[in-house]
């Protein structure tokens, strides 16, 4: 079984998965021969880098779904109130 889905199925989250974790999981694959202490430091380097792509993945999935929410609620973005501030701006000087 591939070591990355192996170690998601065995409850490493992308979220929380640190480096420590990471070199447990790969330390006791050693202990059951699964993997070569040579292949550590590659595995658990491969391990990091895929927990990070997977949670910016996540974070990109859940910034679209917010962005969506405030899109149909017709919230107003930052950009729509900069806009706004400047021209009110714009008015009062004409104003003044």
């Amino acid at each position: 079984m591939d070591i990355i889905k192996k170690a998601m199925l065995l409850g490493l989250g992308v979220i929380s998965l640190t480096k420590e974790k990471a070199e447990e999981f790969v330390d006791d694959l050693i202990k059951r021969g699964e993997v070569t202490r040579e292949e550590r430091f590659k595995i658990v380097d491969k391990l990091l880098k895929e927990a990070e792509k997977q949670k910016e993945e996540l974070f990109g999935k859940i910034s679209e779904t917010v962005q969506k929410v405030i899109t149909d609620l017709g919230l107003p973005t930052k950009k729509d109130l900069d806009k706004i501030s400047k021209r009110l701006e714009a008015i009062e000087k004409r104003i003044s």
